[in-house]
């Protein structure tokens, strides 16, 4: 309480009480006056504001985006409408995500794949009726409409985003919405060290004939994607097996570890990533030991329909430790 005052507690003994001197009542007068003077302060200490306290985050929102934060400290932004300057297209993913210790741990827009943003989800080729119509990936003939993002603070001290995007593509010479998606961003406080994000995409077609796909090549990425700082530096592992990245997609257990041996904190000693769809494992990945993304290749170079009866959910949960 006295540190909120910035002050040395009053002791008793210079309060004269019993003196009936003139100089003793006037010490009396001013030792009231301190008195009641110490009593304002001390109401004015009751009624400050909370500091932000740890295991609990806060959000702020704009209208460019959602910024997260626990003890005072970014977590992640989640950025709505471009940034001034920036393309249209890019909008609608998370940058920066930081890590425990405050170290920046994605990157957006950098000089070797421009187009690469963060925490993002995107398709090379988006179809309606066999037909390819735009490309997400690089935002290709695709407008992306967001509404304003709803936030709730829940009991866990976590903190969800929870925003609903429509798609559009030109289709016989105008723009028609195809898809809708809902989405959400959840962060939760650090506990035992780590902290855990999850994303999920819920995709609902609003005709038929939309169907989504990765490139038709051996690597078929696409979908949910992350491009971490450092990547030719990784070390990358899952099911107790050190992976080494290829060309091509592989197979990989259900978590891919991402460690950084050669970097000291604030970088993370590692990130643990899982995707699923349709709350099944999905263990076929894009991996990368050079300046690329990290990616859950949803589907791969086969197309799948979008359902326009309930939806198509693809999730991914990143442990930063």
């Amino acid at each position: 309480m006295l540190a909120c005052l910035n002050m040395a507690p009053v002791s008793p003994a210079c309060v004269p009480i019993g003196v009936r001197s003139t100089a003793g009542r006037a010490g009396w007068v001013r030792a009231l006056g301190i008195a009641v003077a110490f009593g304002l302060a001390l109401a004015g200490c009751a009624h400050a504001p909370d500091r932000p306290r740890p295991g609990k985050l806060e959000a702020i929102v704009s209208h460019d985006g959602v910024q997260l934060l626990e003890a005072g400290k970014p977590v992640l932004f989640y950025r709505r409408v471009p940034a001034p300057g920036r393309e249209t297209w890019r909008m609608h993913y998370v940058h920066p995500l930081h890590s425990v210790a405050g170290a920046v741990v994605t990157e957006d827009a950098p000089a070797d794949h421009i187009h690469h943003r963060g925490i993002f989800w995107a398709w090379r080729r988006i179809l309606v009726d066999g037909e390819r119509v735009a490309d997400g990936w690089v935002g290709d003939r695709l407008v992306l409409q967001s509404d304003a993002p709803g936030v709730q603070h829940l009991d866990d001290g976590s903190v969800r985003i929870d925003v609903r995007v429509t798609w559009l593509v030109p289709l016989a010479g105008r723009p028609v919405p195809i898809v809708e998606e809902n989405s959400a961003i959840r962060a939760y406080p650090v506990a035992g060290g780590q902290r855990r994000i999850d994303v999920t995409v819920a995709l609902r077609a609003l005709r038929r004939g939309v169907e989504l796909a990765g490139t038709d090549d051996d690597k078929g990425y696409g979908g949910l994607s992350m491009r971490f700082a450092h990547p030719e530096l990784a070390v990358i592992e899952s099911d107790g097996r050190r992976l080494q990245a290829t060309t091509a997609s592989m197979e990989t257990g259900p978590d891919v570890a991402f460690l950084w041996p050669t970097l000291a904190a604030p970088w993370p000693g590692r990130i643990v990533a899982s995707c699923t769809v349709d709350g099944r494992p999905w263990t076929r990945w894009v991996l990368r030991q050079e300046p690329s993304m990290q990616n859950c290749a949803f589907p791969g170079a086969r197309p799948i329909p979008v359902p326009s009866s309930g939806s198509l959910e693809l999730g991914t949960t990143l442990y930063l430790r």
